[in-house]
């Protein structure tokens, strides 16, 4: 693996997680998620796990990211960037990322990379995964199914709520003037 590659592709996943962390349009944060997931993908290409990449662009990029754009895009208000944000949180949020990148980093210096070993290229074949999927974890993925069908469900039940609250109907209108 090339090393410009790899750059390459973790500039792919960091800018754009960057912006999904930045970005005041929840809009414009999920399609940058939807490139970082996809650049997360490619790592997977490039460490030769293609079902893993498949499945990351199936699962993530594919069905999280596009229910949670229809979550955004059915809820009016949510689309337009807030005008003012709160310093308290943006400096606690500031803090606590910063607590994080020390734990990351003390962890990445403390630990012994040169005792790693290399993984074996062979993998577990697809069958047997796929039937792994339809037999001993059928609930869980199943279950998950039903979570992601909840979140779009809910997604239009606040949207419908919304429209409700907004429309003024012709009845309420005329008996003001009196």
């Amino acid at each position: 693996m090339s090393p410009l590659l790899f750059y390459t592709v973790a500039l792919v996943i960091i800018v754009p997680a960057l912006a999904v962390v930045l970005s005041e349009n929840l809009f414009h944060a999920g399609l940058s998620m939807i490139v970082s997931f996809l650049g997360i993908a490619a790592v997977y290409l490039m460490l030769s796990a293609p079902f893993v990449a498949a499945m990351q662009v199936l699962v993530y990029a594919g069905a999280i990211a596009v229910i949670l754009l229809f979550a955004f895009m059915l809820t009016h208000d949510i689309m337009q960037p807030q005008r003012q944000s709160a310093k308290f949180q943006q400096t606690a949020a500031g803090a606590v990322c910063l607590i994080l990148a020390g734990f990351m980093g003390r962890v990445a210096l403390s630990s012994n990379w040169g005792d790693l070993n290399r993984q074996a290229t062979e993998g577990v074949p697809l069958g047997v995964l796929g039937k792994s999927f339809l037999t001993d974890y059928l609930v869980p993925f199943e279950l998950i199914s039903l979570l992601l069908l909840m979140t779009l469900v809910g997604a239009i039940v606040i949207a419908r709520k919304e429209e409700k609250d907004r429309t003024v109907w012709p009845e309420d209108e005329v008996g003001t003037d009196s």
